[in-house]
């Protein structure tokens, strides 16, 4: 496996999708990307890109833009992908996953390409986890996260929403009602926590939290100078 599909974490065929990129045929190089991740459009945007770390052509001057090429590609999708996204025969087997954020929807979306009855629970009112409450629409744009969590539940996939694990129902609760499996995806949202005097204070607000807030609309009441501290992701 050559550098760059060895550092990606689900090992993506990196020169058979930039390969088709050069070529001009982005639905195809979509295609590609989509044989291994639901959110081709998304990655492509925000997407940490390890393999460019990896990427030899590094050596030589710059790592090809990997990640960019990405988003190009998926946004030349013209559905070449669906056609190879078969369903199998029904399994007779049913998975509760528990948390709609890229790890529960990308594990829905396989779960039921193998066949399977899938049924996804969230706390929040609409799907995404942190894709949408914890980046902002400047850097993921609504639409392509929409379009693409479409994509995975118009498998056949049954969202739940505003259900809350512990609070609305319970792991026994799903057992009882005739899941096979539960697969846990409740995601790692928590801001992290500095050891510094005030940071418990009313007006001290956690990154992600603020992020949460935001994104559902809230209008955060802040007063005064602020002061943000980091320089990271959430911090921009």
């Amino acid at each position: 496996r050559v550098p760059c599909a060895a550092a990606c974490p689900v090992h993506i065929d990196v020169p058979g999708y930039l390969r088709m990129c050069a070529l001009g045929r982005r639905d195809e190089a979509h295609a590609i990307i989509r044989e291994k991740v639901p959110f081709a459009g998304v990655l492509g945007r925000v997407c940490i890109h390890l393999c460019e770390d990896a990427c030899r052509r590094g050596e030589v001057n710059e790592s090809v833009a990997i990640c960019a090429l990405k988003r190009y590609a998926a946004d030349g999708d013209r559905g070449l992908w669906k056609k190879e996204n078969k369903i199998a025969a029904d399994s007779g087997k049913k998975v509760a996953i528990v948390g709609a954020g890229p790890a529960g929807l990308t594990a829905a979306f396989y779960l039921r390409k193998k066949g399977h009855g899938v049924t996804v629970f969230d706390a929040n009112p609409a799907a995404g986890g942190m894709l949408r409450y914890g980046i902002p629409p400047y850097r993921l744009p609504r639409d392509i996260l929409d379009r693409e969590i479409a994509d995975i539940l118009a498998l056949g996939i049954n969202l739940k929403s505003g259900l809350t694990l512990g609070k609305d129902f319970t792991l026994d609760q799903l057992t009882a009602d005739g899941y096979d499996a539960v697969f846990l995806a409740v995601g790692a949202s928590d801001s992290l926590h500095i050891q510094l005097d005030g940071c418990d204070l009313a007006d001290a607000i956690r990154g992600t939290e603020f992020l949460r807030r935001v994104a559902q609309g809230e209008d955060v009441k802040l007063r005064g100078k602020v002061v943000v501290i980091g320089g990271g992701n959430v911090a921009v």
